[in-house]
């Protein structure tokens, strides 16, 4: 049976990089800033940097305020990175480590143009291209052709 990664964020695909397996959402200030656990998982680890305010369609966004959710996962850990725009000035993280999380399931939020980074384990095809819109707990961006047995 396949098992589908849900995007964590509502916006559009603005870069893929192959290497990383990183997909990268921008959410326009109309977007809804809502960010959500992509699988079922445990949050592993969460680290907030600070860092500049520039506007999160550009590259030099990736030096930007973030805040990283490592979530381990039965597909491997992945990495969910909340990054402030140039409005934004609050991220808010909704979750603590250790806590086991539900694909969907609400991890925080970032007030404003923003942007969302998520690596993609390996076994998962990415579905989505440059330019894709995304929803939030809707869109499906990477499928694992794993067989997972449910106890």
């Amino acid at each position: 049976m396949s098992k589908y990664m849900l995007s964590p964020a509502s916006g559009r695909v603005i870069r893929i990089e192959e290497e990383s397996r990183t997909i990268t959402i921008f959410m326009h200030l109309h977007n809804v800033h809502i960010t959500a656990a992509p699988l079922d998982g445990v949050v592993k680890k969460i680290t907030p940097e600070k860092g500049f305010f520039k506007p999160a369609f550009l590259r030099s966004s990736d030096f930007n305020t973030k805040n990283t959710i490592e979530l381990s996962t039965k597909y491997g850990d992945i990495k969910i990175v909340q990054i402030a725009g140039f409005f934004t000035r609050k991220i808010k993280c909704e979750v603590n480590e250790g806590q086991e999380i539900r694909e969907g399931e609400r991890i925080g939020k970032i007030c404003f143009g923003s942007r969302v980074d998520v690596n993609i384990p390996e076994g998962f095809e990415i579905l989505v291209k440059t330019g894709d819109k995304m929803k939030c707990r809707k869109t499906n961006i990477a499928v694992s052709a794993q067989n997972s047995v449910e106890l």
